[in-house]
């Protein structure tokens, strides 16, 4: 008898195989109702650094401007006293990035100045550099340097190199206005646009003034987010090949080329799929938008290059919508639905945006009337 009770003691603490196989089932579907929630917490998490990055550089932009009474322009390497302009390619000759310029406003104080005095690199034919350092998709070790205020950990490609592994990515561009005049730049040196001004706060060469935003600085977009290019056939770093005096006439064209589950239809250009690809470097393709297109649309371009004339559409990998830095320093989150107008129209020269709320937005000397809350 008191081996049987002994025997009944021991078997209370067993499981059996059908109460394993439930609690087992149990904790599966826990997991499953939990995952979801922490990939949005840290989406979310993500998301927060990305707006924390733009305000940082908005700040650092108005900094700029404070210190030298215009903003840091699109692409600009004449601020580099006896650079080397000996050769076009090999030159910075009007290609540094805004964002190069704005180096010591983010604490990058040591890289901007290594560029600046040329420092002998390995990577360079020439021992001994030019003032300026070389052209910004060159080779060259400071370049390569990773800075975390130039990416947003939501995009997978800021966690790889640049263009043929030559530079570092950035996940944030410059607004070039609502129109595609004067973003492409076809003497291959921007000289021929010095007085082709865009619609946006950004041009070539020539740093636009805070007064220029006639719209108001809190009206008026400076940054926005950016993707960068991956090798799948998506709209996230991926342009198409349409004739400028189609998109010109009509930016729907462009539009057209956004196809099924993230897709994009269309002649795609045989190379320079450079979205993103350097922060070092000022061409529109690489580090600048436009506010024709809604974010998250398609981009297009007259021709391959990084130069060339286009629609460039801001896009993110954020559920919705891109995050953007304002003129007056504040960032807000802009959605896929925001109001475009009448995409059928061509795009401006002068006077109001045809493309809505996300037009207005883009032009810094509109005189467009529209709500800070849309």
């Amino acid at each position: 008898m008191a081996r049987l009770i002994m025997w009944r003691k021991k078997r209370s603490y067993a499981f059996t195989l059908v109460e394993l196989l439930v609690v087992i089932a149990i904790i599966g579907i826990l997991v499953g109702l939990l995952l979801p929630a922490v990939q949005a917490a840290r989406e979310a998490a993500r998301r927060m650094q990305c707006s924390n990055n733009l305000k940082q550089l908005s700040l650092a932009c108005m900094t700029y401007e404070s210190t030298y009474k215009v903003f840091p322009s699109m692409s600009n390497g004449a601020t580099h006293p006896g650079a080397n302009w000996g050769s076009s390619w090999r030159s910075p000759m009007t290609r540094h990035s805004a964002f190069l310029q704005i180096l010591p406003n983010i604490e990058q104080g040591p890289l901007y100045n290594q560029i600046q005095a040329g420092a002998p690199d390995p990577t360079q034919t020439s021992s001994v550099l030019a003032p300026g350092g070389p052209q910004s998709l060159r080779p060259y070790t400071p370049y390569k340097t990773r800075v975390s205020s130039f990416l947003c950990p939501s995009d997978p490609g800021a966690t790889g190199n640049g263009w043929s592994n030559d530079q570092a990515p950035i996940n944030y561009a410059v607004n070039l206005g609502d129109s595609t005049i004067g973003t492409n730049n076809t003497n291959n040196d921007g000289r021929s646009h010095v007085n082709s001004p865009t619609r946006g706060m950004f041009q070539y060469i020539r740093g636009k003034k805070i007064a220029e935003a006639i719209d108001g600085t809190s009206n008026t977009l400076l940054l926005s987010e950016n993707t960068v290019y991956l090798t799948q056939r998506r709209l996230h770093g991926h342009y198409t090949v349409i004739n400028r005096n189609q998109f010109r006439a009509s930016p729907i064209v462009c539009k057209q080329t956004k196809g099924v589950n993230g897709e994009i239809v269309g002649t795609l250009p045989s190379s320079h799929h450079r979205d993103g690809e350097a922060w070092t470097s000022g061409y529109p393709m690489i580090m600048g938008f436009t506010t024709i297109l809604p974010p998250n649309d398609p981009s297009c371009a007259n021709e391959r290059g990084e130069w060339q004339e286009g629609i460039y559409t801001a896009d993110s990998y954020h559920t919705g919508g891109v995050n953007v830095g304002m003129t007056d320093g504040s960032v807000r989150f802009i959605t896929e639905n925001i109001d475009t107008g009448d995409l059928t129209l061509p795009v401006p020269f002068t006077g109001p945006s045809p493309y809505g709320v996300w037009g207005a937005m883009g032009s810094a000397n509109g005189s467009e009337a529209y709500s800070n809350s849309e």
